[in-house]
């Protein structure tokens, strides 16, 4: 697992497309400040394999360290915060008058799909992961090696008022609906819609997916926590950006990395909530504790790459509650 996050050449992945520059802004390898927890960071850096670690508070780094290797983050797979960059943009789509809203109904977007089986199915529901689908393990071989669904469109199924099963397909199907809007590749709406904007790094994403990786440095992905602090800056209506955060279910069971726990988590569209007796903040995560940690009442952002700590397991990704102790002391 750790080769499959650790890498843009992973074996296990398609090449990724370049994501070009809005600028390039030379990075230090190691920054500190008069900072009373950085030899408490430093030895969580050393003993969690984190590869990038970046904490901002009122808009000033005050905390990075990066590992060899690394190139600032930029070679670390963010994995699931993909699902992030693509909600964002859908609400783009929905300022650019691409889309008229999150509840459109998908078939009016994607003919393909079968019209009888996703009657009533909405854009929410796959930003929510309430519509039903169910993905095949050639599904994820085939996307992530830089192909197209093998399975026709019309082959998926859905169910209107699911429950929340989380799965990569509903993110998937958000990629071919911002790609059928745009009428161009997603890493070239990135481009275009976020990263020239922002004045951000090359960058790399595999076109094919949707739900999964992207490469980018962790200063990128500290932009991207920005726009929640600053409701959308000029990229974003705040509308948009508050919905991300507050349009959230909570599932029966579903294990969350950040918390360590299966319940009383929260997901809204690709944003996570549910810390125990920290209810304002809230985060994106990819497999193996990627992490942009938000906290709007301390004005901080907290960026953690790397691969999955040693006391992971593939079955539960983290079962030690205190792991990210020393993040959470930062950002309360």
């Amino acid at each position: 697992m750790n080769d499959l996050i650790s890498s843009p050449d992973s074996s296990f992945l398609s090449k990724a497309t370049k994501i070009s520059a809005g600028y390039e802004v030379p990075a230090t390898a190691e920054m500190r400040d008069d900072f009373s927890v950085s030899e408490d960071l430093d030895v969580w850096f050393d003993r969690s394999q984190t590869k990038a670690l970046l904490v901002q508070k009122d808009g000033e780094i005050i905390y990075q360290r990066y590992s060899s290797g690394a190139d600032f983050g930029r070679n670390v797979n963010g994995l699931s915060m993909a699902k992030n960059i693509v909600a964002l943009l859908i609400g783009i789509a929905i300022d650019e008058g691409k889309i008229g809203s999150e509840y459109d109904l998908i078939e009016h977007h994607i003919p393909e799909l079968n019209h009888e089986d996703n009657s009533g199915i909405t854009i929410r529901d796959l930003l929510q992961h309430t519509s039903g689908v169910t993905s095949a393990l050639s599904d994820l071989q085939s996307t992530m090696t830089g192909k197209w669904l093998e399975r026709d469109l019309s082959e998926i199924t859905f169910q209107k008022d699911a429950p929340f099963k989380y799965d990569n397909l509903n993110y998937y199907l958000l990629n071919i609906l911002l790609q059928k809007s745009y009428q161009t590749p997603l890493s070239s709406i990135i481009e275009d819609k976020l990263w020239k904007p922002l004045g951000l790094s090359e960058a790399s994403i595999i076109d094919t997916t949707g739900y999964c990786c992207m490469f980018a440095k962790a200063d990128a992905w500290l932009a991207i926590g920005d726009l929640y602090l600053n409701g959308g800056g000029k990229i974003i209506s705040p509308n948009w950006i508050e919905k991300m955060v507050e349009d959230k279910v909570m599932p029966e069971w579903f294990f969350v990395q950040a918390t360590g726990k299966s319940t009383n988590n929260t997901y809204g569209y690709h944003v996570y909530g549910g810390l125990p007796d920290l209810p304002k903040i809230f985060w994106l995560e990819g497999m193996g504790l990627q992490l942009v940690m938000i906290n709007p009442d301390t004005n901080t952002i907290i960026v953690r790459l790397g691969g999955i700590p040693s006391k992971f397991s593939l079955k539960s990704n983290r079962y030690d509650s205190s792991l990210i102790d020393p993040l959470l002391k930062i950002i309360r």
